[in-house]
């Protein structure tokens, strides 16, 4: 209960701070929601979709390479991974993360593998993230068409230094989650029966990690290119939808976009993003988008408007995620 409170108390301190910095008032907001064409939101909602099922197959392949000897159905894991977002936005402190592994478990998936494909999940997303942002970051700076953002060029570097350094945790997972283990051993943790659990769980998992071959992980990468297409077109039609756009009204381009929705979407990422994830997200696309030339009034607004209704069909899809779960038989993994 005490999480809740204070991630609801962040939640309108965030967004009380837009309020201020934007010069607005709700009827903005509700105004910029109202704005958008059904057509404009339908499309968006199909996008979204489909993120869960570019989620589903890159789960997939992950699942079968950890040796995991009954891979659900497509349609289970599609259903899992809505699910599990709807989770991770409702529940405080990104505790809904690990609900993947429950929904899995729903589905045959032992709890090793399942965590498995959580924790390759979110470094591939993360590994993504960090690409596109250190892509764009060097576009931006070295196209001079944003004058004071050239510092912008060294940013790009030094994520894109980052990524390669990802990309080496994730094929070398295995092997670290080996190396901590054996250094908890070192220290005594198992000396409890506690630890003893722990220790025998993190064995597995470190098996796990350790059978998925670099072709595996590869194919995992090129599933993450169409899942962030995926999700970044879906900040970029809502966002659009509901009158993003330049100082005198005019299209942004297209690396001005990406780097407003990657700075929203690195927000999302921080623990302590609050209750629905309002906070840092909705800072990051405000200062985002007002650093490429939009308009304070319009950043906040736009951005407090896109979360609501991305967070409708994230409650859409999920809820009909849970549901779907809901139908099948106990499994009895």
């Amino acid at each position: 209960m005490l999480k809740v409170v204070l991630s609801a108390v962040v939640a309108l301190g965030a967004i009380g701070l837009l309020f201020l910095w934007g010069g607005i008032s709700p009827a903005k907001v509700l105004e910029a929601v109202r704005s958008i064409p059904l057509t404009t939101f339908l499309l968006a909602l199909g996008i979204q979709g489909s993120i869960y099922a570019f989620r589903a197959a890159r789960l997939r392949g992950l699942l079968r390479a950890s040796g995991d000897e009954t891979v659900p159905s497509a349609r289970d894991l599609t259903a899992a991974s809505a699910a599990w977002i709807l989770d991770s936005h409702v529940l405080p402190a990104k505790v809904g993360e690990a609900s993947l592994v429950l929904h899995l478990s729903r589905v045959g998936v032992r709890a090793e593998h399942g965590l498995v494909g959580l924790l390759l999940s979110r470094l591939f997303d993360l590994l993504t993230l960090v690409t596109i942002l250190g892509v764009t970051c060097l576009v931006l700076g070295l196209s001079g068409a944003r004058p004071g953002l050239e510092w912008l060029t060294p940013l790009g570097g030094l994520l894109l230094l980052g990524a390669l350094a990802l990309a080496a945790v994730i094929m070398r997972g295995g092997a670290m989650l080996g190396l901590l283990r054996r250094l908890s051993v070192k220290a005594g943790l198992e000396r409890t029966a506690i630890g003893t659990r722990i220790s025998g769980f993190t064995l597995k998992v470190e098996a796990a990690l350790r059978s998925v071959p670099l072709s595996a992980l590869g194919a995992a990468a090129l599933w993450s290119l169409p899942v962030w297409a995926a999700v970044l077109g879906v900040y970029i039609v809502l966002g659009t939808g509901v009158g993003l756009a330049g100082a005198n009204g005019e299209s942004l381009g297209l690396f001005d976009l990406l780097f407003g929705s990657s700075l929203a979407i690195l927000g999302s990422l921080v623990p302590i993003s609050s209750f629905l994830g309002f906070g840092v997200l909705d800072l990051g696309w405000a200062w985002g988008f007002a650093a490429v030339g939009v308009p304070k009034a319009s950043a906040a607004a736009t951005g407090l408007a896109f979360h609501t209704l991305y967070l409708v069909g994230v409650g859409l899809l999920g809820a009909l995620g849970h549901w779907v779960l809901a139908q099948r038989p106990k499994s009895g993994a």
